[in-house]
């Protein structure tokens, strides 16, 4: 479902001027240094290093600073993250009620595409669907080479009664996970079948997102803009192409979720010790996510 050639892995080194054997001690000089945070609650494995620096354009220290937070943001927002494993019951409903999926076809060779779309109104699942994403980029980092995302966000099924469980608290957390574990690598992102309403909610996620991040998203009244972004044949058939339908799609996820359900239950006993940890960290933002959450949560 991941596979990307191996002639795009190599064309992606080099635009960062890394070969293969560069790569591969960049992993060691990374691993290296995890084995000196005793606050970490594991070393990584390999994959998962090579993806991060893929997403951190192989700086180093960028990379050291997100897999940390791939582990500390579990404790910041544990009531995310308790939610997170894929088995539980509510996460199962809402995926019976969602289509939370990845495009088996990357496009332009590396450009991984993601859906989400909701089955029908009155079933939004807010929390549910924000973890669900996360999941899905979770297997991506044990199996996938992760360069660039491209998001499309389907609001042919939500209601305005829907809309007001992304309160600004919870945007506010998905944007910041996406940010600053996974680096927000995103080409392009297409909300469609956007509601007039939409305008406001975009307002507040201008408020928190990066602007050149906010720059590539496309918000449009209709979904017609896909058969821009896809061919007829990789176009999923709910939007009139030839291509997987968002269920199927989303059948091959579910297996994914099952395929690793080892690691999302060793995930739910991974915690940073804060007392062990050899320096305070340097991102004051990160430090206040707790009181700019609650703060959100008055507002």
């Amino acid at each position: 479902m991941f596979h990307i050639d191996a002639a795009v892995k190599k064309t992606v080194y080099q635009m960062f001027d890394r070969t293969e054997e560069m790569v591969n001690e960049d992993v060691h000089t990374v691993k290296k240094w995890m084995e000196t945070q005793p606050h970490l609650p594991e070393i990584m494995d390999e994959t998962m290093i090579r993806n991060f620096l893929n997403l951190n354009k192989f700086s180093i220290e960028k990379t050291k600073v997100k897999i940390d937070m791939y582990y500390t943001m579990r404790s910041l927002i544990p009531e995310l993250y308790a939610i997170s494993n894929p088995k539980l019951e509510r996460m199962q409903r809402a995926l019976d009620n969602i289509y939370v999926c990845t495009h088996p076809t990357p496009l332009e060779g590396t450009h991984r595409v993601h859906f989400i779309k909701w089955k029908e109104s009155n079933a939004f699942f807010a929390e549910e669907y924000t973890m669900l994403f996360f999941d899905v980029l979770e297997v991506r980092l044990h199996e996938d080479f992760m360069v660039n995302d491209v998001v499309i966000v389907d609001f042919e099924n939500v209601s305005l009664t829907d809309m007001k469980q992304l309160t600004p608290s919870l945007i506010y957390k998905q944007v910041s996970v996406y940010q600053k574990v996974f680096s927000l690598r995103w080409k392009s992102a297409y909300i469609v079948n956007s509601p007039p309403y939409m305008t406001v909610l975009m307002a507040f996620v201008k408020t928190v997102m990066k602007p050149k991040m906010f720059e590539r998203m496309h918000v449009v009244a209709d979904s017609k803009i896909l058969s821009e972004v896809f061919s007829e044949e990789e176009l999923p058939k709910d939007y009139g192409g030839q291509g997987p339908s968002l269920q199927e799609l989303t059948d091959m996820m579910r297996h994914k979720f099952a395929e690793h359900q080892d690691r999302f239950d060793a995930l739910d006993k991974l915690t940073v010790d804060e007392s062990r940890r050899p320096k305070k960290l340097s991102n004051d933002d990160v430090l206040g996510f707790h009181g700019n959450f609650r703060k959100l949560d008055v507002d």
